[in-house]
């Protein structure tokens, strides 16, 4: 299993990829395009890591403990910036005299968050 370690992502995703077959056959009739589009998925997946593991050398630690409390933080931090922020368009919105705010704009922030925060990380992470 040690020498497995490495390959976990990519085991992990064949295993979503294996899933999504069974799941196309049961309730989808055969629709293919799942399928491609798992497939192609698992191949991105399989490169990344394939690349991973190759660039590897050595022993040392991907991350030191600097690096990772940088990390924690950053997500502390911006993680209660957003949800602030939030919360105060909520606040302005409903003074404004919205009654309603549609499930697409929340969508939106949700989704503009994990984008913002993934880069974020990851200019943390390499500092």
């Amino acid at each position: 299993m040690k020498k497995f370690k490495k390959w976990y992502l990519t085991l992990a995703t064949f295993g979503g990829f294996i899933g999504v077959v069974i799941g196309t056959f049961i309730f989808n009739d055969g629709d293919i395009s799942s399928i491609l589009g798992a497939a192609t998925g698992l191949l991105i997946i399989f490169l990344i890591n394939l690349i991973y593991v190759k660039s590897k050398k050595g022993n040392t630690p991907e991350i030191d403990e600097r690096t990772r409390n940088n990390t924690r933080t950053y997500y502390a931090v911006v993680g209660n910036i957003f949800m602030g922020v939030l919360f105060l368009a909520l606040t302005a919105l409903s003074y404004a005299g919205e009654s309603a705010v549609s499930l697409s704009y929340l969508w939106m922030f949700v989704i503009a968050y994990m984008l913002i925060s993934g880069i974020g990380a990851l200019v943390v992470s390499k500092r």
